[in-house]
């Protein structure tokens, strides 16, 4: 039985949260696209691309637990896929502990060919303030 859109975009997100966690590059790397962007918000917002979050996913940026709020928005659109919840994340960035709720809203693409779904754009914002976070996380970027 075939998933609908919805269901799809939700299944894709566990997929590359899973891969997150367990630092499975070579899955990540599948579905980023070539122009991922991370947008991290906050009172000092912070940009990380594709080439340097699979570099720190799983070493410096290690996602230990993840789990969604009850409440999720999915959504496909002519190729398009939109994905927003709350999300509780507790994992390490560059040695700076980072657990707690944050809100995450994600674009996803369904390229041509390959019939591919990608991950073109993930904004998260922490719920709670933290100052040290976004240090810790520019720490990452690979063009500085």
């Amino acid at each position: 039985m075939a998933m609908d859109g919805d269901a799809r975009i939700e299944a894709l997100e566990h997929q590359l949260m899973r891969a997150w966690a367990s630092a499975d590059g070579k899955v990540m790397r599948t579905l980023l696209a070539k122009r991922f962007r991370l947008v991290l918000g906050g009172d000092t917002p912070v940009l990380l691309d594709r080439k340097s979050l699979l570099e720190a996913a799983g070493k410096d940026w290690r996602l230990e637990r993840y789990r969604f709020g009850q409440r999720i928005y999915a959504r496909e659109v002519d190729g398009i896929g939109i994905f927003a919840a709350e999300l509780q994340l507790d994992g390490i960035v560059a040695g700076h502990e980072v657990s707690g709720r944050w809100w995450q809203a994600d674009i996803w693409q369904r390229s041509r060919l390959p019939r591919r779904w990608r991950l073109l754009d993930r904004q998260l914002a922490r719920l709670e303030s933290d100052r040290h976070f976004a240090e810790a996380v520019r720490s990452l970027q690979l063009w500085r």
